[in-house]
């Protein structure tokens, strides 16, 4: 590219100048010399001129002359007439006087148009000259334009070049920039390199001292064979110097004693499955009663949220304690239900049940019924996550991760405890009473704001809930 341009502008240069070196010739030859035979012409038409003035004088002076011979002829022409002849010779003398002054001013005359006839071919060759220099001019100005024609084709490569410096300037500086914006990403590789580094020092090292100990081991491992190889003689020795008798044989039929203690008792599988039924019943309970009951209407003028929240806890927790011991005396009175400690398990269930109430109360109120349908999702969840039915080692992998962030799981456990006997309850009761408070403390927040939204005018969910018929 640098070298089309240089070559442009080199043939740029010599065109002009060529074309001004012809063009300085062609002015300094032929303009010069026509210009020099323009001035000799001039001269010689000036001196022309001057002769044709002076004969003009000259004829313009004789002429007074000629008319005072003309008018000494008529005079001469009376005195013939009066005095003779003679005057008539005297008047002819001057008459032939001014002709002859006449001719010579004629004379003059014609010399000085000749001398300018003479000069018209020195001033239309100098014109032709000049004409072949204007010539020699145009012809220098067309190597000028082709030398710069030459040059506009330069100018091209030089442009194109440009472009295509600019366009690998431009990779360049993307690249750069890709470079750059990588450098994190090499600073980190780097480092990790350096990590890994130091750590395969230290497996070569940790590969050093494990194979020492290896070495140790195998050592202690050829002493452990020698000492059992001796062992396994000396037992083998002792066996075959033992009697065969009764008490020998009793030893090989029974080398252990095994003592068993029995924790609890289950009856049967329907005090087994209790625990989880009676879980599922409660949970399905406060469900089904949240959707009948209306937990959002209320009759009368608003006063707070509390009350308004009070007005429908009052009806709801009453009914979740009953249900839980409704459920308790049937299972007594038509299933033979008999738990070990038959008032803890009603007690619990009390809890349970309330505790229960309190979710589907807040869930319900918020959501209508989308929350009512959550709830049914999450005992879905709960009914695996709890291993009501099959023992935690046998359920699917998901499982652990479940267990313990479910309500069914303590109240599975306690259950358990209370129907067979066994351990404390303690951490399934405080469970429960902290769902109980978390829930209901959210529901209350919820009825406040709701209730100091419908004071000031302002639209609820419940009522978009009402339109979408989802409350």
């Amino acid at each position: 590219m640098s070298s089309q341009t240089e070559k442009g502008k080199e043939q740029f240069l010599t065109g002009v100048d060529n074309g001004m070196g012809q063009l300085k010739e062609g002015i300094s030859t032929q303009t010069e010399e026509s210009v020099n035979r323009l001035k000799e012409g001039a001269v010689r038409l000036e001196q022309g001129s001057k002769d044709v003035d002076q004969g003009a004088l000259e004829l313009s002076k004789a002429a007074p002359v000629l008319v005072q011979g003309i008018q000494s002829t008529e005079k001469g022409a009376d005195a013939l007439k009066t005095q003779g002849t003679e005057s008539l010779v005297q008047g002819a003398k001057q008459l032939d006087q001014g002709l002859g002054q006449l001719v010579q001013g004629s004379f003059r005359l014609d010399q000085g148009v000749q001398g300018m006839n003479q000069q018209v071919p020195n001033l239309l060759q100098g014109i032709q000259k000049l004409s072949l220099g204007s010539k020699d001019l145009k012809a220098g100005t067309g190597t000028l334009k082709a030398g710069s024609q030459t040059l506009a084709g330069g100018m091209d490569t030089f442009s194109k070049g440009l472009g295509d410096l600019e366009s690998g300037a431009k990779q360049l500086a993307e690249g750069t920039g890709t470079l750059t914006g990588k450098n994190g990403e090499i600073l980190s590789g780097m480092n990790q390199l350096d990590g890994g580094a130091v750590q395969l020092a230290d497996g070569a090292l940790k590969l050093h001292d494990g194979s020492k100990a290896l070495g140790d081991g195998l050592e202690e491992v050829k002493a452990g064979t020698e000492t059992l190889k001796g062992g396994l003689e000396d037992g083998a020795k002792t066996v075959k110097e033992t009697p065969m008798n009764q008490k020998t044989e009793d030893m090989f039929a029974a080398p252990v004693n095994t003592t068993e203690k029995q924790m609890t008792t289950v009856e049967n599988n329907g005090h087994a499955m209790a625990p989880y039924m009676m879980s599922v019943a409660l949970w399905v309970g406060c469900i089904a009663f949240s959707l009948m009951y209306p937990l959002t209407k209320y009759h009368g003028k608003l006063k707070s949220g509390f009350a308004w929240w009070a007005s429908k806890a009052s009806v709801l927790y009453l009914v979740a304690i009953s249900q839980a011991v409704v459920m308790i005396g049937l299972l007594h009175f038509f299933d033979g239900f008999e738990p070990v400690q038959m008032t803890k398990t009603i007690a619990f269930a009390c809890l349970a049940s309330v505790a229960f109430m309190s979710v589907m109360y807040f869930f319900t109120n918020t959501f209508g019924k989308v929350g009512s349908f959550l709830m049914l999702i999450f005992m879905v969840i709960q009914l695996a996550g709890s291993v009501g039915t099959y023992p935690l080692e046998l359920s699917g992998s998901f499982v652990p991760y479940l267990h313990d962030w479910v309500p069914f799981t303590y109240t599975v456990e306690a259950f358990r405890s209370t129907i067979a006997g066994g351990e404390s309850i303690r951490n399934a009761v405080i469970f429960l009473i902290v769902l109980w408070l978390v829930f209901t403390g959210l529901t209350i927040l919820e009825f406040q704001i709701r209730a100091v939204k419908i004071k000031k005018g302002k639209p609820i969910l419940e009522s978009w809930l009402e339109k979408k018929g989802l409350a």
